[in-house]
């Protein structure tokens, strides 16, 4: 679901609900353990390419930055996790003022990567960084995988001159 579904503004479309429930449900209880402050540091790398693959190729990482920006929980998005009852009343009003206030470090589009090699680096609190996991690996993972096959594509047809 998007926020047009919503009724929301389309100018500016929130990428609230691009989040798996579980985050949701992980910031809830980090809210209650009062560890939803605690600095954090998330990793994104890949562990193990697809079988004869050496090397990914990067990309993505501009939407990344436009997802983040526009990473916003409106009335539209707060009343939709209101009435499925997703989440408790001190959760959304934690969501309602959220506003992610952290960095994000990573491999400029285009770069190559390998196994185990950090691509994306995302610091701030445990809060702010876990609501964003699956938006930033939805993202990547995506972008990334048209990359890399539009580089094997090209290094099989060669170096036409």
């Amino acid at each position: 679901m998007n926020t047009a579904d919503l009724g929301l503004p389309v100018e500016v479309p929130s990428t609230a609900l691009f989040t798996d429930q579980y985050e949701l449900t992980m910031l809830q209880a980090a809210l209650k353990a009062g560890t939803a402050g605690r600095r954090s540091v998330f990793e994104v790398f890949t562990r193990r390419l697809p079988n004869g693959r050496r090397y990914g190729v990067v990309a993505g990482t501009g939407r990344v930055l436009d997802a983040v920006e526009n990473f916003r929980f409106d009335a539209g998005v707060l009343g939709f996790l209101r009435e499925r009852g997703i989440v408790d009343e001190e959760t959304l009003e934690w969501l309602a003022g959220y506003r992610f206030g952290g960095d994000v470090w990573g491999y400029p589009e285009g770069e190559v990567y390998f196994p185990g090699s950090p691509i994306m680096r995302v610091e701030g609190t445990f809060g702010e960084c876990v609501l964003l996991e699956t938006v930033i690996l939805s993202i990547l993972n995506h972008d990334s995988a048209i990359a890399a096959a539009a580089s094997r594509m090209a290094s099989a047809a060669g170096t036409a001159r």
